[in-house]
């Protein structure tokens, strides 16, 4: 396994991820690029045995919380056990993408060569990709105005899943934000690396294939992700863009787009929703301007 070895040469990186109720078919195809690598498997709340099954054939070490404690709380708990074991970088993943063999090995030579030209690069990550089946939303990136070199193009944040984290830049610019509970918690990371002197790129010749949001029917392919989304997901949507929004590192220009997308969507919500979708997102404009943060309240729903 790689995940002991002398230093000196390449970088030594693992794998993490935190895992909610994960469907254990997508689970076993995640453990299955993950082959000679260390991952570390951080549960909110009970695992099914069916889902420890998926994992049983990678090195694994298995941190349980008794109850969903948020993903922030899970990614500091496995980045800070990743540097505790040695490692150099950490490769973060949500529990529904499928990070094809030698990823990992790829994307930490290239870190390892912007580190040896001089830039101190936070994260990089690969380009995400919609799985063939469920017809997903693509992700949009947000890129910076710097030039793409040799493949590698600067972005104001990358998505937590596939991000090869570096655990001294981690150490430096300080942990996720355990208050987000789980939505933007990448977005205000990333700008806060930016503001520290730490920057963060995307390989865009190396892909991963990635879930973001919900699944839907070819009829419904089109359909905007607000308007899958569970209530309680857009409550942390509404709730963490404002939030976002009040920091003093995160550019005004972005402050602007996100927010006018917001009120675009809750548009949408109100057009096209159910009569009670609204609810959810009025809860989380109030607490993103009071900064009530944390899990979302009780009876959203």
């Amino acid at each position: 396994m790689e995940h002991r070895g002398v230093k000196g040469g390449a970088s030594l990186s693992c794998a993490a991820v935190v895992l909610h109720r994960p469907d254990p078919e997508i689970l076993g195809r995640l453990a299955a690029g993950l082959r000679g690598h260390r991952l570390i498997a951080v549960a909110n709340g009970p695992l099914a045995p069916s889902a420890r099954s998926a994992l049983g054939k990678v090195d694994l070490r298995l941190i349980e919380n008794e109850r969903n404690l948020g993903l922030g709380v899970g990614l500091n708990v496995a980045t800070r056990a990743a540097a505790q074991e040695g490692f150099d970088h950490v490769f973060l993943l949500d529990q529904d993408s499928e990070p094809p063999q030698g990823l990992i090995r790829a994307l930490t030579a290239r870190a390892d060569a912007l580190a040896r030209a001089g830039e101190r690069a936070a994260v990089l990550a690969p380009r995400l990709l919609p799985p063939a089946e469920g017809n997903y939303r693509p992700i949009r990136y947000a890129w910076r105005g710097r030039t793409q070199v040799k493949g590698l193009a600067p972005v104001d944040f990358a998505p937590t899943s596939g991000s090869l984290t570096r655990l001294a830049a981690y150490a430096e610019i300080g942990p996720f934000r355990e208050d987000f509970f789980i939505a933007g918690i990448d977005v205000e990371w990333g700008f806060r690396a930016w503001s520290r002197g730490w920057s963060s790129f995307v390989a865009t010749d190396l892909a991963m294939p990635h879930r973001w949001g919900e699944a839907a029917s070819p009829e419904d392919a089109a359909t905007p992700q607000i308007l899958r989304h569970a209530p309680v997901r857009n409550y942390y949507y509404a709730r963490n863009v404002v939030a976002t929004a009040r920091l003093p590192y995160v550019p005004a220009l972005w402050r602007a787009r996100s927010c006018v997308s917001l009120v675009a969507q809750i548009g949408l919500l109100a057009l096209r929703g159910s009569p009670s979708s609204l609810r959810p997102v009025r809860a989380g404009l109030r607490d993103g301007v009071l900064g009530r943060m944390g899990p979302a309240p009780t009876g959203l729903v």
